[in-house]
C-alpha cells in the first residue's frame, strides 16, 4: 500500500493494528500504531481519517487517566465532527465526542474535587439529552446510559442513577455487540461495586460474562473477572472468591502466551517495515514516554519484571558472546512479613521504597541494573565486573541499607531493617541460560538465609547446582 501511495489504507490497516492491540491490553503497542497513522495523516493531508485516529488516542488516553492529554485529541476529533453535519453518522459521531469529553471532566473533577470540571461535564450530559439521545437506538443508546449512571452516581442524584440501571437492565436483555461497549459497562459495573449495589452488579455482570467469552480475547476476560474478585471480597464470600482467584491466575497465564505470539508477529512486521518514513520527532517521545511506564514498578520507581527479562536475556547473550563475567543477585529484606505484621503495610510500603532508593544509587553510580522482582524480592545485574567487584558492590549496598537504621525489632538478624544476598557470578557458556543464573542465586539467597541472614553468599553455577542437588 505504501509502494502505491495507498496512504489512506495505510492509516486504517495502522489504526486496526492499535485498537487490536488495545483490546489484548498491550497500550504501548496501541500508542505505536495510533501515532504512525496520524503522522501520515498529517503528512499526507487526511482529516477525513486523521480526527477517527484522536478520538481513539483521546479515549486510551482516558484509560491511563491522562485526562488533559485525552482532551487535546477528543477536541481535535470534536472540531472535525461539528464542522461536517453531512458525514454519514453524524449523531453517533457527535454522541462519542460528547461522552468521552464529559469523561475526561468527570474524572478531573474526582481527583482535583474541582466544581468547575463537573460543571463542564453537567454541561456536555446536558447536551448529549438535547442533541443526542432523542435519535439514538440500542447500542449507542446503552454507552450514553452507562456514561450517565456514572455521572448521576457522582453526583448523588439517586433518582436519576436507578431510572438509567433500570435502562442498562432493559438494554442487556437484547442483542449487544459486546466489543462496542466492552469499556463503558466494565466502568459502569466497577461504579456498582463502589456504591455497594452488589444485587445490580451480579444482574448485569454475568451477562456481560457470557457476552466477553465469546469474543476469545483473554485480556477482557481477565479485566472483567477482576471485578467478580472484587464482588466476592466485598460480599465476604470466601469459597467463591478463592475459585475467581484461580481462575484469574489460569486466564493470566494463558494471556501471557498470547501476549509472547503477538509481540514476536509484531517484531517480524516492523522488521518488514523498515522502509518506512521516520516519525517526527514529538511523537516519538509521547510514545517513548507511555512505553517507560509500562517497564517501571509504580510503587518504587525500579525497573520491573517485564523489564528484567528483556533486560536480562540482552546482558546475558551479550555476556555470552564477548566472553565478559556475569553477575546475577536475588535479595530480599529479612523478616518483611514480621515487619509488615507488626508496623503495618504503610510502613512495608516505606521500607520497600527506602531499599529500593538504595539499589537506584547503586544504578547511577556502577554498570549494575536494578528490578524489583515481586514482593520484597530484588534483581540486580552486575555486567563485566570481576568477582571481587561484584562482592564489593554488593558489600556496599549492604552497608548502605544497614546505615540507614530503621529499626526492626521484630527481627531475628539484627535490630534494624537488613537484607540477605544470593549472587551467582561466572561467565557464560554456550550451554547456560540467563534462568539458569537467576535460579543458582536464588538457590545461594536459600542458602544464606538457612545459615546467617544479613549476609551475601557469591558462588558459581557449577558449585551451586552440586550443593542444591546434596541438599
Amino acid at each position: 500500500m505504501e509502494k502505491i501511495g495507498e496512504w489512506g489504507y495505510v492509516v486504517m490497516a495502522n489504526n486496526m493494528l492499535g485498537i487490536m492491540s488495545l483490546n489484548r491490553g498491550n497500550a504501548p503497542y496501541a500508542m505505536d500504531y495510533y501515532l504512525k497513522a496520524l503522522s501520515y495523516c498529517e503528512k499526507y493531508g487526511l482529516p477525513n481519517l486523521e480526527w477517527i485516529v484522536h478520538m481513539n488516542i483521546g479515549s486510551l488516553y482516558l484509560n491511563i487517566h491522562e485526562y488533559q492529554k485525552a482532551l487535546d485529541h477528543l477536541e481535535s476529533g470534536y472540531h472535525y465532527i461539528i464542522v461536517n453535519p453531512t458525514m454519514p453518522g453524524y449523531i453517533e459521531h457527535l454522541t462519542a465526542a460528547y461522552l468521552n469529553i464529559a469523561k475526561a471532566y468527570l474524572f478531573m473533577g474526582k481527583e482535583e474535587s474541582g466544581q468547575e470540571m463537573f460543571a463542564t461535564a453537567a454541561r456536555y450530559n446536558d447536551k448529549i439529552e438535547k442533541e443526542c439521545k432523542p435519535y439514538l437506538q440500542n447500542v449507542d443508546g446503552l454507552v450514553v446510559s452507562c456514561f450517565q449512571a456514572r455521572f448521576y452516581y457522582e453526583r448523588g442524584q439517586e433518582d436519576a442513577l436507578l431510572r438509567e440501571i433500570r435502562r442498562i437492565g432493559d438494554y442487556l436483555k437484547e442483542e449487544v455487540p459486546i466489543m462496542d461497549v466492552y469499556d463503558d459497562l466494565y466502568e459502569y459495573m466497577r461504579m456498582l461495586l463502589d456504591g455497594k449495589r452488589y444485587e445490580d452488579f451480579k444482574d448485569c455482570y454475568f451477562i456481560v460474562e457470557e457476552l466477553t467469552k465469546q469474543t476469545n480475547i483473554r485480556n477482557l476476560e481477565k479485566k472483567l473477572l477482576t471485578l467478580l474478585v472484587c464482588y466476592y471480597k466485598a460480599i465476604e464470600d470466601q469459597d467463591n472468591f478463592q475459585k475467581a482467584a484461580v481462575t484469574y491466575y489460569e486466564l493470566s497465564e494463558e494471556m501471557e502466551k498470547e501476549n509472547s505470539v503477538m509481540v514476536a508477529s509484531m517484531i517480524n512486521m516492523r522488521n518488514s517495515l523498515n522502509n518506512l518514513a521516520q516519525i517526527n520527532w514529538e511523537v516519538e517521545q509521547e510514545n517513548i514516554a507511555l512505553h517507560r511506564k509500562s517497564e517501571t514498578d509504580p510503587l518504587t520507581g525500579l525497573y520491573n519484571r517485564y523489564k528484567l527479562n528483556e533486560y536480562g536475556e540482552d546482558a546475558f547473550i551479550r555476556a555470552r558472546e564477548q566472553q565478559t563475567p556475569l553477575g546475577i543477585e536475588i535479595l530480599d529484606i529479612d523478616y518483611f512479613k514480621e515487619y509488615n505484621d507488626n508496623y503495618g503495610h504503610q510502613a512495608g510500603d516505606e521500607a520497600l521504597k527506602m531499599v529500593s532508593r538504595m539499589i537506584m544509587q547503586m544504578q547511577h553510580q556502577g554498570e549494575v541494573f536494578c528490578s524489583r522482582y515481586g514482593g520484597d524480592e530484588f534483581v540486580l545485574i552486575y555486567s563485566g565486573m570481576s568477582e571481587e567487584e561484584t562482592y564489593r558492590w554488593a558489600e556496599h549496598l549492604k552497608q548502605m541499607i544497614l546505615r540507614q537504621a530503621v529499626e526492626h525489632k521484630y527481627s531475628k538478624a539484627a535490630e534494624v531493617l537488613t537484607i540477605s544476598q544470593g549472587i551467582c557470578w561466572g561467565v557464560p557458556v554456550e550451554e547456560n541460560k540467563v534462568w539458569d543464573y537467576l535460579h543458582a542465586a536464588d538457590e545461594l539467597l536459600y542458602q544464606v538465609k538457612k545459615v546467617s541472614r544479613n549476609s551475601i553468599r557469591l558462588g558459581h553455577l557449577g558449585d551451586v547446582e552440586r550443593f542444591a542437588n546434596h541438599d
